[in-house]
């Protein structure tokens, strides 16, 4: 972990509401595992504390961020034009485990800017995935333009596109086709876990990527706890202890 001082090459577009942006930082990261997140200063003086993003893409001292403006410090981040400094901390947090068995088939779900948590997941992984992608309507799927070349699965809540409904029972309908083992691994919001949870047996492995409100992101405030299974330390920290847990852990 690092605190790098970066500097905005691209802050660009995509779609209403969804951005790239990408920083050229200090120094390389060497180490990091997929799923783990970092602590971005927002270059503004009207917000104090950093907020907390996915690494959605990491190329040497080139780190992108994929996001979309939800509040008053993702819509200063839109704001951020080339040549603009701040501070980035990272990488944080746990990832996600990518050395899977070579018998199991590795499945990813992502729900709308969800594909920002997995997007270096499918990079890392050894063998081929498959993907099941959810979102609102067929303009969103421009967020995942960069895989297309794999296999993926559409889900488009109005229809717009591929299966109409959500990604979710999407995948239940896939789910049987299966002839050997998987490990699923996901990204979205809490109401898709759910579902998920409710879908598929507890023999399958399945790891989730969390999101939640971060203070300081360093398991300092403990302000982003998540209820889980264990008796002893129930309350785990997402910034710590996760973002990426074992979905079977963890209290929905």
């Amino acid at each position: 972990m690092n605190d790098f001082e970066a500097e905005v090459i691209r802050n660009e577009q995509i779609i209403k509401d969804f951005f790239i942006i990408e920083f050229s930082l200090s120094k390389p990261i060497e180490a990091f595992e997929p799923g783990q997140f970092v602590m971005i200063k927002i270059p503004d003086q009207r917000v104090f504390l950093r907020r907390p993003f996915s690494i959605y893409d990491l190329h040497g001292d080139s780190l992108s961020i994929l996001y979309k403006i939800k509040g008053e410090g993702t819509r200063l981040l839109s704001k951020a034009w080339k040549g603009v400094k701040t501070q980035i901390l990272g990488p944080l947090g746990r990832g996600f485990n990518i050395n899977i068995p070579d018998t199991c088939k590795p499945v990813v779900i992502a729900g709308g800017i969800g594909i920002a948590g997995v997007s270096l997941l499918i990079k890392k992984l050894k063998n081929i995935p498959d993907i099941f992608y959810g979102c609102t309507e067929e303009m969103e799927l421009r967020l995942i333009d960069h895989i297309k070349s794999k296999p993926v699965f559409f889900a488009t809540m109005d229809g717009s596109y591929g299966f109409k409904g959500d990604v979710i029972t999407l995948f239940e309908r896939h789910f049987q086709g299966y002839n050997s083992p998987i490990y699923v691994f996901a990204c979205g919001p809490l109401a898709m876990y759910k579902s998920l949870k409710e879908k598929i047996p507890e023999s399958i492995h399945c790891e989730v990527l969390l999101e939640e409100r971060m203070a300081c992101g360093l398991g300092l405030c403990f302000g982003c706890v998540k209820k889980t299974i264990d008796e002893k330390e129930p309350y785990k920290r997402v910034c710590k202890e996760g973002p990426v847990f074992d979905l079977w852990q963890i209290l929905l």
